[in-house]
């Protein structure tokens, strides 16, 4: 085995390592021995099959079922640009490490120094390079939400920029290797440039519009409150007419002087009438002391109130305090809003009808459950109820689910489940800490 082949089968090996740890290690991903046993015979060995044939252009096969992995794996599309962009920086990476290998070591004659020099350079930048880079991505993660399209077209413009980088990989004239490896060097830094100028112009626009569909949200809301409250206020006069009745129907009995029907009425009419739903509503109430978080608590407050007005039992558990949910507080309200309108309306639609919420903190996740009963007649199943325009309630429904689908989809740390367990429809969202 001569030198050339050597030093092929460890570039090879140190390259493909780092491009697989460069992408694990930003998305904090853990493959099981399973996985490594796949990625070892899908992708490592036919890459290195494929090699002597294609040349670099193989690596697009190691790339294409490495992001096809990481996407199964974590159901996001903006994964994908994260391994592209992997093999962006590690092409960088390998630029810089032949320069300075070259500047430092030409001339020496000992090629398994330089190749070692080589690898350390590499490896090092490599390591500094998914650093910063995961860096960036929480930076950003934390603060600006990525829609579906930003995430097609992000991942576009990866694409897009290593096949250009290979197309003048492929192009080197090897008889002035370190020359053109300078020339490379200086395009890939002015085209990464630009692929970041471009990615962040289209997250940009994308959060103007966030900013807008925020603000809308907001004036939903606010109109949603306003509305509770006018039902507060009707309830209030309705309650105010009654009591007047209430009163003119004990003076009757005082005025008559008869006591015992006074008695009879007062305990088996008022009391009883109003004693179920005082005691659901205390129950809501107290429960609601353990939710810290000011937003949250005044949507589900209106909810309840919503529920109550409908006739419809409202329970609610919140053993522990709530204080902190690792979402956007925007995107959390929707979320939950979502599901208590979409329960509060199925419980309508039924005999003893009832809506059921709980926070469950679990470790370092917090679990919403919200339940309801639902009419049996109607067939529902689970796969279908978060396509878009599917609803039981007619036509020109049905995006709430849809809706929340997408939001959860887009959302690295909340996880959705659904289940149906007679008479219930149950909702569970996970929310883990970040």
């Amino acid at each position: 085995m001569d030198v050339l082949t050597i030093e092929f089968i460890l570039m090879a090996i140190v390259q493909f390592s780092m491009l697989l740890f460069f992408g694990t290690y930003v998305l904090d991903l853990y493959w099981s021995k399973k996985q490594y046993l796949i990625i070892l015979f899908v992708i490592f060995i036919p890459t290195f099959i494929l090699f002597p044939f294609f040349g670099p252009i193989s690596i697009l096969y190691y790339l294409s079922v490495l992001a096809i992995m990481i996407y199964r794996e974590t159901k996001v599309v903006m994964n994908i640009l994260h391994v592209f962009m992997a093999l962006i920086f590690l092409v960088i990476g390998d630029n810089i490490s032949n320069i300075l290998t070259f500047r430092l070591f030409n001339g020496i004659g000992n090629e398994y120094l330089s190749l070692i020099s080589y690898f350390v350079f590499y490896i090092v930048f490599g390591i500094i390079f998914a650093f910063c880079y995961k860096k960036i991505v929480k930076y950003l993660i934390s603060r600006w939400v990525f829609y579906s399209f930003v995430s097609y077209i992000s991942v576009f413009l990866g694409v897009a920029t290593v096949v250009f980088m290979y197309i003048n990989i492929m192009a080197i004239d090897h008889d002035n290797f370190y020359e053109s490896v300078q020339n490379n060097l200086a395009m890939f830094l002015i085209y990464f440039v630009l692929l970041s100028i471009s990615i962040f112009v289209v997250l940009y626009l994308a959060f103007k519009q966030y900013k807008m569909k925020q603000r809308e949200q907001e004036m939903k809301n606010f109109e949603s409150y306003v509305a509770s409250i006018e039902q507060i206020n009707q309830d209030m006069r309705k309650f105010k007419h009654d009591y007047i009745n209430i009163l003119s129907t004990l003076r009757t009995f005082i005025d008559d002087k008869n006591y015992e029907g006074l008695h009879t009425y007062f305990y088996d009419h008022i009391l009883e009438a109003n004693h179920d739903e005082q005691q659901l509503n205390r129950q809501a109430m107290m429960m609601l002391n353990n939710l810290k978080i000011n937003s949250l608590k005044g949507l589900v407050t209106t909810k309840i109130l919503q529920a109550q007005s409908h006739h419809v039992p409202f329970y609610i558990e919140i053993v522990e305090e709530i204080t902190d949910i690792d979402v956007d507080p925007i995107v959390l309200n929707r979320m939950v809003g979502i599901l208590l309108d979409n329960a509060i309306e199925a419980a309508r639609g039924v005999e003893n009808g009832e809506v059921r919420m709980a926070f469950i903190r679990i470790d370092e996740v917090i679990l919403l459950v919200v339940s309801n009963t639902f009419d049996k007649k109607i067939a529902i199943k689970v796969h279908e109820i978060y396509q878009e325009g599917f609803s039981t309630k007619g036509e020109n429904r049905g995006l709430g689910l849809a809706n929340l689908r997408q939001m959860t989809n887009d959302l690295h740390n909340v996880n959705l489940n659904t289940k149906i367990s007679s008479p219930y429809f149950i909702q569970e969202v996970e929310f883990q800490k970040e």
